[in-house]
């Protein structure tokens, strides 16, 4: 979709009221009709439409639910998305962005108030929600969370394009408490100086990286088995995501900020960038064919952000002052050019291979366990059946002696029966001798 653009007047501070006190603003908001008039001189004006402008009472919650909100949804979604501001230095880029609100919550910006949409509605337990926090100071990228990366290279992928820094810290968010001091931490690390324009002027692009890795419901696919036919298969899904919030140093005119030595160095560092950053807008606003994205590494950085793939919104601030006109007609312009370019946000959703390997590992730790399971019983049962075995034997044996005793037995016994009957025999033989003889006897008398 179109890049979105809103417009926040910072209200006037002591210095403009001092040194303006005489003078109109030089703008005009009309919220209902979502313009803003820019008064070039005391005869004319000029009359510019945006997404949304916002008064110097608009409150942090508002602006975040109009700019930032949607892009979060849409990141928690699946898609990527950017939130950017930018104008000159003083106008409250990192008071909408970076205010923590740790004395009062309705003073946190749109990173704190990000953060808090995203850990409500994931779940910790199965999703992962983790964060960079980078500062591109001088054209060196640092890492606000590790000061001592000082270097950091920036990779892309030639086929996609997509951007990555491996040498950055990645660290894994437990709840808004813990980013809170993440980014306490991160601030504390960047670098700002006190210059004419800005009593805290940030001298560096600060880059808030969120990476959000989220568990879909399983897709089913078709899968031929070995037998050829088809099964329904479920592979398990994962969203991955990245939101950058890019708080941009202030650009500003070097005769007026007073900026020497060092800060004259940063100052011309921090214009470089942004005019590198300009270039590109202006290239892809007239839908030029080349786009000199590779001119600085903030642009490189931001190639996803705009005429990239992911959702962007951009707020860019400006003061009331007469004074800074001709920054903040600059200002103006670059927003206007921005609604012009047109990103093609597309759903990063791919296998989980991750989960599908964990589950595929807890797949072969059991059916490992199930094997030796099935092993150690068959060793088991093969005791069991060696040892039925050899009772059998035993008891073969016991009882093959018992009848081999016992037939020696009636051996015996059948023996002396055969004595016995053959002595009976002859005693009855001889009984028939003598009555034979008493027969003859008996006869002669």
């Amino acid at each position: 979709g179109r890049v979105r653009v809103a417009v926040r007047l910072r209200p006037r501070n002591a210095e403009d009221l001092l040194s303006d006190a005489d003078f109109a603003d030089c703008v005009e908001l009309q919220p209902e009709l979502k313009r803003l008039k820019l008064r070039k001189n005391n005869w004319s004006s000029e009359s510019y439409k945006f997404d949304e402008v916002f008064t110097g009472t608009a409150s942090q919650k508002r602006v975040y639910e109009v700019v930032a909100k949607p892009v979060v949804e849409s990141v928690l979604s699946g898609y990527n998305g950017t939130v950017m501001a930018y104008g000159q230095t003083g106008t409250g880029k990192t008071f909408t962005l970076g205010r923590l609100g740790k004395d009062d919550a309705s003073e946190r910006g749109i990173m704190v108030r990000a953060l808090e949409d995203i850990v409500a509605n994931v779940s910790l337990a199965s999703d992962t929600v983790e964060i960079s926090y980078l500062q591109l100071y001088m054209e060196s990228i640092q890492d606000l969370l590790a000061p001592e990366k000082t270097n950091i290279t920036i990779n892309e992928d030639p086929k996609t394009g997509e951007v990555s820094l491996p040498g950055a810290v990645t660290v894994k968010v437990q709840d808004l408490d813990h980013f809170v001091e993440l980014l306490q931490i991160g601030e504390g690390n960047r670098h700002a100086a006190n210059t004419k324009l800005n009593t805290e002027s940030s001298r560096s692009h600060a880059i808030l990286m969120v990476y959000i890795r989220r568990s879909v419901p399983e897709k089913v696919e078709d899968d031929i088995n070995s037998q050829d036919r088809k099964t329904k298969s479920k592979l398990p899904m994962v969203r991955k995501s990245k939101l950058l919030i890019v708080d941009l140093a202030g650009s500003e005119r070097l005769d007026k900020s007073g900026s020497e030595g060092l800060l004259l160095e940063e100052a011309k560092f921090i214009n470089l960038s942004l005019t590198s950053l300009g270039k590109c807008i202006n290239a892809l606003a007239e839908n030029s064919p080349h786009i000199p994205m590779r001119d600085s590494k903030l642009t490189r950085l931001l190639r996803d952000s705009f005429g990239g793939s992911a959702r962007t919104s951009l707020i860019i601030t400006i003061g009331p002052s007469s004074r800074h006109r001709a920054e903040t007609t600059s200002t103006i312009m670059f927003g206007q050019r921005a609604m012009k370019i047109v990103n093609v946000v597309k759903l990063k959703e791919e296998f989980d291979y991750e989960s599908l390997c964990r589950k595929l590992e807890t797949q072969v730790d059991h059916l490992t366990a199930e094997i030796d399971r099935q092993q150690k019983l068959r060793e088991s049962e093969k005791y069991d059946l060696e040892k039925r075995l050899r009772d059998c034997h035993d008891s073969f044996n016991e009882t093959r002696k018992n009848l081999v005793t016992r037939s020696e037995l009636l051996e015996q016994k059948n023996t002396r029966l055969e004595l016995d009957i053959e002595e009976a025999l002859a005693e009855l033989n001889r009984q028939k001798d003598q009555n034979s003889l008493l027969e003859d006897k008996i006869a002669d008398l």
